[in-house]
């Protein structure tokens, strides 16, 4: 019994955040994607968690990973050991007094690519230091278990993020209707996209085809596809304009509550905060200089 505890106390964590990867994935292989470890091993970690343990935590059968009842058992000791260790890291990353080390950043690709790109760049020459990590992406991080120390992102006009982070409101971006001919591009296709080209100034023209591409659809409608409506940022001076452009969407920039006096993490926020204030006309669909 004696033997048990103390292997049970000193359980790896890595053992740990392997296991709740695969629970939640039900899947060994995307759960070595989610941590970036290789498939070998994560199922080392996972092997050897069992192994501690004394018994088997899933099934492994065709269709993935089954936890078994031992395992349902575990995963919210093992949540909170999680948040235990991501609150850990954040305090540690917040004390940090200098301006360096790593920085993981989440945002939308089109706002890195078409719109921050200058300012990535000048944030990263005025700090060297500062090892920025982008995650281009339209999914929501989540910043409690540190996918990223700051998200720049894109909600509904009117949205808030989840009350527990802090975000600052650092501009409104505009959509607009963008391209000619006789149709819409459908981005999902015509039974999803119904609802919102109703709203428009064409609410008659049929949708054809399905591109969830913002890039795509930009492409394909500078090549006289048929009708888009995108962001004034993205779409302009590439495309003509067809309507007046309207709020689209807010954009944040948010970290968590622990990470807000990081030296590394206040400037990155102040940089972008000002330059989205800056690029406020452009976001607009007006001449930014």
């Amino acid at each position: 019994m004696g033997t048990a505890n103390r292997v049970r106390s000193d359980l790896d964590w890595d053992h740990v955040r392997v296991f709740l990867a695969a629970i939640r994935s039900k899947s060994l292989r995307q759960a070595a994607e989610e941590l970036r470890l290789s498939h070998p091993t994560a199922r080392r970690h996972l092997g050897a968690f069992e192994e501690e343990l004394g018994y088997p935590l899933f099934d492994r059968r065709s269709d993935g990973l089954h936890p078994t009842v031992e395992a349902s058992h575990l995963r919210e000791a093992a949540e909170a050991v999680e948040q235990a260790m991501h609150a850990l890291g954040r305090i540690a990353d917040a004390a940090e007094p200098g301006l360096r080390g790593p920085l993981r950043v989440t945002l939308p690709d089109m706002l890195a690519t078409d719109l921050l790109m200058a300012d990535l760049i000048a944030f990263t020459r005025r700090w060297p230091d500062i090892e920025l990590e982008l995650d281009p992406t339209y999914e929501i991080a989540d910043l409690d278990r540190r996918a990223a120390d700051v998200a720049v992102r894109a909600l509904p006009i009117g949205k808030l993020p989840a009350e527990h982070l802090t975000g600052r409101l650092a501009a409104t971006g505009y959509k607009a209707v963008y391209g000619e001919g006789d149709c819409w591009i459908g981005w999902k296709g015509a039974e999803q996209d119904a609802e919102w080209v109703k709203e428009t100034e064409f609410p008659d023209l049929p949708i054809r085809g399905a591109i969830d591409s913002a890039s795509v659809q930009r492409s394909a409608c500078a090549q006289g596809m048929g009708l888009t409506q995108l962001p004034c940022f993205f779409a302009e001076p590439t495309l003509k304009r067809r309507t007046k452009p309207v709020p689209g969407s807010d954009i944040w920039v948010v970290v968590h509550p622990d990470l807000r006096r990081s030296p590394r993490v206040r400037a990155f926020r102040d940089a972008m905060l000002a330059a989205l204030t800056r690029l406020g006309p452009r976001l607009a669909g007006r001449t930014c200089s």
